[in-house]
């Protein structure tokens, strides 16, 4: 079994033939001083026996110490991130954490793991720079791309070798005003071009509904992205239109793709 549940934000809770993994996993209250506005839709259950946690990058609505660390108290989980972000997680128990190279394909249980490029910086506090990418991930007949955090860009798939992914997790939210955040965070028109870049089979759309970060209000997102696809049918039913708690299991059926 194949399954994807959208707990909120950017932390969605995947299921492949057994093994469990989850991104950006926030289901706290806050991001720092930001508070949510919608709650996370997750059983405790969610946050147990988890085998991966797949961290795009250290910014607070995404590395959640508190979340983390109910993870590492209810699993052994492996932590697969971009360099930088050990020191960070060090207090929190987990006792395996890998990080990734640009250019590294790293084989574990099963899978393979590789870092896609982004738009984004993730760093933390005052700090100057700390790196954020995608990650790949590859195994047991089924891939997925969670695209992290990042405004658009053309080379998206540069990191998935030559491959494309069954579920692309992309983030549609934190927006407006486009002249200050189009750098950093993808609009809706962005997130379907990206969707269409890295040619997957189906869309999960993420960071949305939950923190308001941005000028636009947090239930906007999926809707902009509605009116873009309704007169592509073929779009639109290849987009998992999930709110937090709601869970999609994956079907493998023929694709064609189409620009």
């Amino acid at each position: 079994m194949i399954r994807y549940k959208f707990i909120g934000h950017s932390t969605v809770l995947i299921e492949v033939q057994g093994v469990r993994f989850i991104t950006d996993p926030i289901v706290s209250r806050r991001a720092l001083i930001v508070p949510r506005k919608r709650a996370a839709g997750y059983q405790q259950e969610d946050l147990s026996e988890i085998n991966f946690v797949l961290l795009s990058h250290a910014h607070w609505d995404h590395l959640d110490k508190p979340t983390l660390r109910k993870i590492a108290r209810r699993s052994r989980a492996k932590v697969i991130c971009p360099q930088g972000h050990r020191a960070l997680l060090s207090d929190m128990g987990f006792t395996d954490v890998i990080e990734l190279e640009r250019d590294e394909v790293r084989e574990i249980d099963g899978f393979s793991f590789s870092l896609t490029v982004v738009n984004h910086r993730g760093k933390r506090w005052l700090e100057r720079y700390r790196s954020s990418a995608g990650i790949f991930v590859e195994g047991h007949d089924h891939s997925f791309w969670f695209a992290g955090d990042t405004g658009y860009r053309n080379d998206f798939a540069s990191g998935m070798r030559g491959l494309r992914p069954d579920v692309a997790l992309i983030p549609i939210g934190a927006y407006e005003p486009r002249e200050w955040f189009h750098m950093m965070h993808m609009d809706p028109a962005d997130a379907l071009k990206a969707f269409q870049d890295v040619q997957a089979k189906y869309m999960l759309p993420i960071h949305w509904g939950a923190f308001k970060l941005t000028k636009e209000e947090i239930h906007e997102p999926p809707l902009v992205l509605r009116k873009l696809v309704d007169e592509h049918p073929e779009l639109e039913q290849r987009i998992w239109w999930l709110e937090p708690g709601d869970i999609r299991e994956y079907q493998a059926t023929p694709f064609v793709h189409m620009r």
